[in-house]
């Protein structure tokens, strides 16, 4: 039987990692399986169940590229769920309906929504909607990608480092394909988002360690550093399916009714 490969990806906070796993694979059968992948935590903040490692923080782009690769190289996995570990889920259910909701309906990719305010795109939140909402495209929170989709895909560019612009890569293949893409209101997360960074466990590799201490990234400039890349990458390749800008706006003015 065919199954789904969940990820939890690791960098630094193993707290919310630890509890993530555990409640995860409590649940899970023939239809899923855990691991975690930590992306180049200190050794001190390392998950305690750590399947693999990379010794660099290869950042959220990197991570996803190498999720990829272990899916194209094992074909029992039909689909990629690939988590951020500073959420939390109804566990019991979450993995089983998110599958049953891609394989049922034929989505290319496709979301749990998030509670409360957005994060900032107003296609992720809650609005009540009994199917499944098409939308144009999902942030990457915890994403359910198709087999199909990773196949075509292979990986993505390794420009689009930091993991800002895939969700857009995926919208441009989508149209391409004829591929829907969706948001399920029936199936909720809550996402604390960027503890890393508010916890100053992101840490410089370009400056040396002194003093045994490795400076912080902040949340500022962590954040303009993905800006400038986001926008350079769609600036030197375009999409063919949209515009940069209106999508944009799409995910900051969605309304639903």
């Amino acid at each position: 039987m065919s199954k789904t490969l969940v990820i939890i990806l690791n960098h630094n906070l193993p707290e919310y990692t630890n509890r993530l796993f555990d409640s995860l694979q409590e649940f899970q059968g023939e239809t899923y399986e855990t691991i975690v992948m930590d992306n180049g935590s200190k050794p001190e903040l390392m998950a305690a169940t750590t399947h693999i490692r990379f010794e660099n923080n290869l950042y959220f782009g990197g991570a996803l590229n190498e999720a990829f690769k272990l899916v194209l190289q094992d074909e029992q996995y039909d689909s990629l769920l690939f988590l951020n570990n500073d959420i939390e889920v109804t566990t019991e259910v979450f993995v089983n309906l998110l599958r049953n909701e891609l394989f049922s309906n034929d989505f290319a990719i496709l979301s749990p929504c998030i509670a409360g305010r957005a994060q900032p795109w107003k296609q992720m939140q809650n609005w009540g909607s009994r199917e499944t909402r098409i939308v144009k495209w999902i942030d990457l929170q915890a994403p359910l990608f198709h087999r199909k989709l990773i196949e075509t895909i292979g990986q993505f560019d390794p420009d689009l480092y930091y993991g800002w612009g895939q969700e857009l890569v995926c919208f441009d293949l989508c149209e391409e394909k004829g591929w829907t893409t969706g948001v399920c209101d029936h199936i909720c997360i809550l996402h604390f988002g960027k503890q890393t960074l508010l916890q100053n466990r992101l840490f410089s590799q370009k400056k040396p360690e002194q003093n045994g201490e490795v400076e912080t990234v902040s949340l500022t400039d962590s954040h303009a550093m993905a800006m400038y890349e986001y926008r350079a990458y769609f600036t030197n390749h375009p999409l063919k399916h949209g515009d940069f800008e209106e999508l944009r706006a799409y995910g900051e003015h969605y309304t639903f009714l």
